[in-house]
């Protein structure tokens, strides 16, 4: 029996020490064709587990970028909608004062008619110069007799297809009284800082003459605009406020500024434009007043919806 367990021992040996020499040389083996194949096919199923892997951490944080865009839209909605209704409120607020006051009488209009064109070109020639090109204009600009209005200030706003506009500076200091008392004849009224629309500025001689031949509506001779020392302001529109209620801005980002800029700017533009009379007739009696004073000389006109001021006096 021990004998017999022995052999079997040594054919075992041999048998292995025949495997591995297979393993190693021969088909089959490590060494051979088919074992390169079986190392490619692991090092292909290591490459492909790598990759998805890697598929996998981007798909997982494009999911959690995705989630943070999703949750910053509903935040902005939110402070979006809270803002809307807020300017909508104060919108409302304004209409509701300017709803029962009356709008402007034929006595009043009368009162800002009582100077017309021969008193406002009197005026144009005492306190201002004739401009007659662009190159005079750029002369007295630089001289400084001519000042040019910013467009956009806390009393007004200057159109954007006039601009740039110029004005003598007794001009300029006029209209910084008439848009501060109008302010403040607002705020008296709980009403928002409405602004002037000036429409209107300074004309050279030339751009007058072509004024007069393509629109039959503008004074025949020299006008008052051709001297800097007049403009026209809109009583069918006055501009928004020139800073956003406190409400409607406090603990906003600065990147989301410009869109409560632009909900508020819309909030109360609905009101101007629907009570333009009623706010047309409180501007009104400032521009009475400082005819009174002697400080500027105001037509109301009828063809086009402006008042036509000019200086009354050096300011």
């Amino acid at each position: 029996m021990f004998g017999w367990r022995t052999i079997r021992s040594a054919s075992e040996v041999a048998g292995a020490e025949d495997t591995l020499s297979r393993l190693h040389q021969g088909p089959g083996g490590i060494g051979s064709t088919s074992g390169f194949g079986r190392l490619a096919a692991i090092a292909l199923v290591l490459i492909l587990g790598m990759a998805l892997l890697a598929y996998w951490m981007v798909e997982r944080q494009r999911a959690a970028v995705e989630a943070a865009r999703q949750e910053t839209r509903a935040e902005i909605e939110a402070i979006l909608t809270e803002r809307i209704d807020a300017a909508d409120r104060l919108a409302r607020s304004a209409d509701r004062i300017l709803s029962p006051l009356p709008v402007m009488t034929p006595g009043e209009e009368a009162t800002l008619r009582r100077f017309l064109n021969a008193s406002h070109l009197a005026k144009a020639r005492e306190f201002g110069v004739r401009v007659e090109d662009e190159d005079a204009l750029d002369s007295l600009v630089a001289a400084g007799q001519l000042t040019e209005l910013e467009d956009s200030t806390r009393y007004w706003i200057v159109r954007p297809d006039i601009s740039p506009a110029n004005v003598v500076p007794d001009l300029r200091t006029v209209l910084e009284v008439l848009g501060a008392r109008f302010q403040e004849r607002l705020a008296e009224m709980e009403l928002p800082p409405y602004r002037m629309e000036i429409t209107s500025a300074l004309r050279t001689a030339e751009q007058q003459a072509r004024l007069q031949r393509n629109n039959a509506n503008a004074a025949a001779g020299a006008s008052s605009h051709e001297f800097g020392t007049t403009v026209d302001l809109s009583y069918a529109a006055f501009a928004p406020p020139a800073e956003v209620p406190v409400e409607l801005i406090n603990g906003v980002s600065e990147d989301l500024r410009p869109l409560i800029r632009r909900i508020a700017d819309l909030a109360f533009e609905s009101v101007s434009g629907r009570k333009s009379r009623e706010l047309g007739r409180i501007f009104g009696q400032v521009l009475a007043e400082a005819q009174d004073e002697g400080i500027a000389l105001v037509i109301y006109e009828r063809q086009q919806t402006v008042y036509h001021l000019t200086v009354g006096r050096a300011m």
